[in-house]
C-alpha cells in the first residue's frame, strides 16, 4: 500500500527528489495516460519556479522494464534477482532520466550555462519495515562535462487518512566535486567576466529534503496523485554567489487514466 501510495515520487528538480519508488510489476503490460502539473527551481539556487502543465505517460511490463514522464526509462530487477517474497519488499534497477540545469537566461553575465542532462542512476530501496521503507539513489552523468555523481538516501512512512496514504519522506543528497562546481562553482575566468568571486565547491553534501507524496483512486481507471517537495542546500552550495535562495521546493500534481 505504502509503495502504491508514492509511485510518482520523481520530478525535474536538482539533485533533491530523485529518490525512486515503483510499484511490483503487472502481471500483464500496463499503459497510462493523462495530465500532470509541474513546478520546479528555474536554476540550482534560484529564488525563482517555473511551473508548466505536460502531459503524463507511463508504460509497466511484466518484465520490470518501465517507461514514464515521471520517473524516467529503467527496469526493476527485483523480480529476476529475487523470489517472489523479496521481489515485494525490494526495488533494485537501473533508470535513465533528465535533470535540468541552468540556462543562458537564469545565469549571470559572464557565467558559463549549464545544459540539461540525462543521468544514469541505480537504486535500490527496501521495506524493512511495514511502515518503514529505505531509498538509496546511485547518479552520474550531471556536471558541465557529464562527470558529476550524487547519492541520495532516504527514508518514507506513511500515515493513513480513511482509504489513503499520505507518504512522509525524508532525504539527503551527496555531490562530488564535478557536479558541485557545475552547479554552483564559479571559475577564474566567470569571475573575471561576472565580477562575481571565483568559487570552486569540493565533495560534500548538497542538500536535505522532506516531501509529501498521496494517491487517491476514484476508480480502478482514473486516479490522482502528487508530490510536494521541500530541499534546502546547506554546505557550499548554500554559500555559492550564485545561490538566490537555500529553499528548493518543487511540486507535481498529475491526474491519471488507465487504459
Amino acid at each position: 500500500m505504502l509503495t502504491l501510495a508514492l509511485a510518482a515520487l520523481s520530478a525535474p528538480a536538482q539533485a533533491a527528489g530523485s529518490l525512486l519508488l515503483l510499484e511490483a510489476p503487472p502481471a500483464e503490460p500496463s499503459w497510462s495516460g493523462g495530465l500532470s502539473i509541474r513546478g520546479w527551481p528555474r536554476a540550482p539556487g534560484s529564488a525563482r519556479q517555473r511551473e508548466a502543465l505536460l502531459p503524463a505517460l507511463d508504460y509497466e511490463s511484466p518484465s520490470g522494464l518501465f517507461a514514464a514522464t515521471d520517473s524516467g526509462l529503467g527496469w526493476n530487477l527485483a523480480p529476476r534477482l529475487l523470489d517472489a517474497d523479496d521481489a515485494k519488499t525490494w526495488q533494485l534497477g537501473a533508470r535513465l532520466w533528465p535533470q535540468s540545469g541552468r540556462s543562458r537566461h537564469e545565469s549571470p553575465p559572464g557565467v558559463e550555462h549549464l545544459g540539461s542532462r540525462v543521468i544514469t542512476q541505480l537504486f535500490a530501496n527496501a521495506q524493512v519495515l511495514p511502515e518503514l521503507l529505505l531509498q538509496s539513489g546511485l547518479s552520474w552523468g550531471s556536471g558541465r562535462h557529464h562527470n558529476g555523481d550524487q547519492l541520495e538516501l532516504g527514508a518514507t512512512s506513511g500515515i493513513p487518512i480513511g482509504k489513503d496514504l499520505l507518504g512522509i519522506s525524508l532525504a539527503a543528497t551527496y555531490a562530488n566535486a564535478a557536479h558541485q562546481r557545475g552547479s554552483f562553482g564559479i571559475g577564474p575566468k566567470e569571475s573575471l567576466a561576472s565580477g562575481l568571486p571565483v568559487f570552486k565547491p569540493h565533495s560534500g553534501w548538497q542538500d536535505w529534503s522532506i516531501g509529501l507524496s498521496a494517491e487517491h483512486k476514484f476508480s480502478e481507471d482514473w486516479s490522482v496523485n502528487g508530490q510536494w517537495l521541500h530541499a534546502r542546500l546547506i554546505g557550499q552550495p548554500a554559500r555559492s554567489p550564485l545561490t538566490h535562495s537555500r529553499d528548493q521546493p518543487s511540486f507535481i500534481a498529475s491526474v491519471w487514466h488507465k487504459f
